[in-house]
């Protein structure tokens, strides 16, 4: 779910498994500091009556580990990619999250984000899965491709598996948002 700050409007993904049992959450703005409230959404109404049984099933360990397993092979087993064209430059603005205001250049075609040791761009955040999604850049288009990652990549707030990312375009993985950026290289 997407909560705003009250103070000064700032947009945060929450993850509505974080209440818990709780109705409401605290929360605090990065941005401003202001402490506003969070309440959980109603719950989606089923006509369900058998006890334990929920309109969407939870997702079993042995599924998660399918996916995550499935995504690592994939991964092994993507082509290689054309260089980075010379006249662009391409970099990751972290818009929201721990490292908000950093500026990552991205200088290969493939980058792998997540908080783990060997990810490419290691971003400083627990909801972030250690191989959470690879960006690659294909000529003129980007793509974010989710590694079947916990808590998911969302672009527009759609938890997305792979996407089509354009240059000044948000998306975001766990509670980190990243802006892609596409600019022309200057000539000397």
């Amino acid at each position: 779910m997407i909560v705003s700050c009250t103070g000064c409007g700032a947009k945060y993904q929450y993850d509505e498994s974080r209440f818990g049992q709780a109705t409401t959450k605290r929360l605090r703005c990065t941005k401003c500091g202001t402490i506003f409230e969070v309440h959980r959404p109603e719950p989606e109404e089923t006509h369900d009556t058998h006890v334990g049984k929920r309109s969407k099933p939870d997702e079993t360990t042995k599924e998660i580990e399918i996916r995550k397993a499935t995504a690592d092979a994939e991964l092994a087993n993507l082509p290689e990619l054309a260089p980075l064209p010379p006249n662009r430059r391409y970099s990751l603005a972290v818009i929201l999250g721990a490292a908000a205001g950093q500026i990552y250049p991205i200088t290969k075609p493939r980058i792998l984000l997540g908080r783990g040791a060997e990810a490419d761009l290691q971003l400083p955040d627990s909801e972030v899965s250690r191989r959470h999604a690879v960006l690659d850049i294909r000529g003129d288009e980007a793509y974010l491709v989710d590694l079947g990652s916990s808590n998911g990549s969302f672009v527009n707030g759609v938890r997305v598996e792979r996407a089509t990312i354009a240059s000044h375009q948000e998306f975001s993985l766990g509670t980190t948002t990243l802006m892609f950026i596409v600019t022309e290289a200057q000539e000397p």
